[in-house]
């Protein structure tokens, strides 16, 4: 194959053209197995900031009726 007046093989460039496929290939798996582990993550902390925020709204509604008690004296 002629390039610019340069004799190039064929098997050659798609060689290279296939390494670099892989090489990309393989890094895009790298990225999404790293997002889904952070999606994970993020999971795990979403379902504990919504335990806290209901244990958090269960001791402010005895607080409450502890201090209706207080007052009712």
């Amino acid at each position: 194959m002629l390039v610019f007046g340069v004799d190039i093989p064929l098997v050659e460039i798609l060689l290279v053209f296939m390494g670099i496929i892989f090489i990309l290939l393989v890094e895009a798996l790298v990225v999404i197995g790293m997002l889904m582990s952070q999606m994970n993550k993020m999971k795990q902390l979403i379902s504990l900031q919504q335990k806290m925020s209901e244990t958090l709204l269960a001791v402010k509604k005895v607080e409450a009726d502890y201090l209706e008690k207080l007052k009712r004296r």
